[in-house]
């Protein structure tokens, strides 16, 4: 009787160590996941404000040039220096109505101010106000103080006199070096809301410091903004519209936000970008993330951007915590009970088993036994993934071939190995870990992705090996987009040369070991030059992207456009043979020659053409897609050539 007692304490200790060591390590990797989650949300909202910064960048740089190289601003300009106010009226109207045009397409692609301001830091012309002029902003704006002093350019977030907004501020100069005036190009802050809620498709806050302005509404033009006292710190305040409404932004993000507010606060009291996350009254767990907003100095925040993002990963790491801490509990409540009950009963053992395979079922993982011709054994998770009823089921379905469920897609691996001696075991053990990455489609055919693990089992007669299939979807779709935004040209959102290089690379490797044909096409823009030069980069860029989309809607799904660089475009015709890929570049060609843009008029283009031959290279080839481009230049341009 003492033995037993004996015995039960010491089971009773393990039992207690063992919890507390499970629950210890699933804290910390509770608290890891939820911590990357929170991560990959901040970096995605700090990639979409920088995307959005940048293009900003590119619009204002353009508007700049295109403004500054109209010989008519400098003139005037150059006039106004040493006018009277009457003289100064009529060079202003002047003015305006040679921008006037221009400011409307500034308009359309977010523009909210267009104004330029004498050396004296006088106004002399707003667009959006025009019949505002006169007054000395000399104590109101910062940044125009920079620029008329050191006559240097200056960008970013700045606070007006009745508005707040992305400045962007240039020096203009005559062409013999005079500084004539400090001239503006900005952006409003609802910008950043409407742009990352309607195309980005992350519901964002951009939430400015009370101090920054005096009301409550300001007007512009047709522009009203209104602004309350925001959810997230009384501090601050938000911009309601249509998509932003007080209902949804205000109070009941008030109710949903109220566990986490303090600390909220006391991140935002540390200017530094964080991320939390709180569970929402439709009953998800959101993420909210926090980039601060600097003034001129980069010392002071003035305002922050915020985005909800609802977090499946996180709710399943939440749930899936608390189940793996009850189901260890369970396992060692039934590991203590058999050990205890062993060497009072052998019957118990088959009991152990059953409870055993219960504990495996409460998994998310999907698992299963495995020789990779037949399944002997599998979990709850693996037969309602599959849709079967037993293994019977699922190996008559798929006549003796476990691997015939792994879809074939670059970046997953599958039963294709890189030479006929090497197994499929081999090639998951030859892999790094963290590419050790499966696709399987599910029941409604949508593609999932696994991490697999492979283990042997000991004193197997069929040589089996336990399969652990741990879904990675999400992460794995996020890595996706992330890696197709970096192949994708900013301007003509086709694909840019660092994608084109791996698809061709791919494919002629496919055409020499399938012995295919394979044709690529240079394109290039003629006079592209005279575009730039004559209407400025802004009207050169409208060019490319005319062109970029109508050869997009005029190839193949299964041929491969790109943008080269500059005015260059690639094509790239699988299964091809150059005077096919003649044919589709003369239509091409053809079409092209009929387009016309509504300030540039008509546009050209010139083809060269080349197809594989024996011991091509990528380079081999592009060297004759070159040479033929330049025999279409020397012999007139607009014309197809081939070599």
């Amino acid at each position: 009787m003492g033995k037993r007692n004996r015995l039960l304490a010491l089971l009773l200790f393990l039992f207690i160590v063992a919890n507390g060591i499970v629950y210890y390590l699933n804290l910390i990797n509770k608290d890891q996941r939820i911590s990357i989650a929170l991560e990959q949300s901040l970096n995605e909202l700090r990639t979409h404000y920088e995307i959005l910064l940048h293009n900003q960048k590119i619009t204002a740089d353009a508007a700049r040039m295109s403004t500054v190289e109209m010989p008519q601003v400098i003139e005037i300009l150059t006039k106004v220096q040493n006018s009277s106010s009457q003289e100064k009226e009529k060079l202003r109207k002047q003015l305006y109505s040679l921008l006037k045009l221009k400011y409307q397409i500034l308009k359309n692609k977010g523009v909210l101010q267009y104004q330029f301001i004498l050396p004296n830091n006088e106004s002399f012309l707003r667009m959006h106000k025009p019949s505002k002029f006169g007054d000395n902003l000399k104590d109101v704006r910062a940044d125009f103080r920079y620029t008329n002093k050191t006559h240097k350019p200056i960008r970013g977030f700045v606070q007006g006199r009745v508005a707040h907004g992305f400045r962007n501020v240039y020096p203009i100069f005559d062409k013999n070096g005079k500084y004539l005036a400090a001239f503006e190009i900005s952006f409003s802050s609802e910008l950043f809301q409407k742009s990352l809620t309607q195309i980005s498709k992350i519901h964002a806050h951009f939430l400015v410091d009370k101090h920054i302005f005096d009301s409550k509404e300001w007007f512009l033009d047709d522009h009203l903004s209104t602004y309350f006292e925001c959810a997230e710190n009384n501090k601050y305040m938000l911009a309601l519209n249509k998509t932003h409404t007080k209902k949804k932004c205000i109070v009941d993000n008030k109710k949903n936000l109220s566990p986490i507010r303090e600390d909220i606060i006391k991140n935002m009291k540390k200017g530094k970008e964080f991320a939390l996350y709180f569970s929402h009254d439709d009953n998800y767990t959101w993420m909210i993330s926090f980039l601060p907003v600097k003034d001129l100095s980069d010392t002071k925040v003035l305002a922050w951007l915020v985005s909800y993002k609802k977090s499946a990963f996180i709710d399943t790491t939440l749930r899936g915590g608390a189940i793996i801490s009850i189901a260890f509990f369970g396992l060692f409540m039934l590991l203590l009970y058999f050990i205890y009950k062993q060497y009072i009963i052998q019957e118990k053992l088959k009991e152990e088993h059953t409870l055993l395979d219960s504990i495996i079922n409460l998994t998310d993982d999907i698992m299963f036994i495995t020789n990779f011709d037949t399944v002997t054994f599998s979990n709850k998770k693996f037969k309602d993934f599959f849709n079967v009823e037993n293994e019977e089921q699922f190996n008559e379905t798929l006549h003796k071939n476990i691997l015939g469920t792994f879809v074939h897609s670059d970046g997953y691996l599958y039963d294709v190995t890189p030479d006929e001696n090497t197994t499929f075991v081999q090639l998951v053990e030859n892999t790094p870990v963290q590419n050790r990455v499966v696709c399987i489609l599910d029941q409604t055919l949508n593609p999932k992705a696994f991490k697999i693990s492979l283990t042997k089992i000991v004193k197997s007669v069929r040589d089996d090996y336990l399969v652990t299939l741990s879904d990675i979807t999400t992460i794995k779709e996020r890595e996706k987009e992330i890696q197709e935004k970096a192949y994708i040209d900013e301007l003509t959102q086709i694909y840019n040369r660092s994608k084109f290089d791996k698809l061709a690379e791919d494919e002629l490797l496919r055409d020499i070991r399938y012995k295919r044909d394979l044709s690529i096409t240079i394109i290039d823009i003629d006079h592209f030059k005279n575009f730039n030069d004559t209407y400025g980069h802004l009207i050169g860029d409208e060019v490319l992207i005319m062109l970029a989309e109508y050869i997009n809607n005029h190839v193949r799904d299964t041929d491969t456009f790109a943008r080269w660089g500059g005015e260059e475009f690639v094509i790239l015709f699988p299964e091809t043979k150059k005077d096919i890929a003649v044919i589709v570049c003369e239509k091409l060609r053809v079409g092209i020659e009929q387009l016309s843009h509504p300030l540039a008029g008509g546009i050209t283009v010139s083809f060269g053409v080349t197809q594989y031959q024996k011991n091509d290279t990528l380079k081999t080839m592009f060297k004759r897609c070159d040479d033929a481009l330049y025999k279409a230049k020397e012999n007139g341009r607009n014309m197809v050539c081939s070599n």
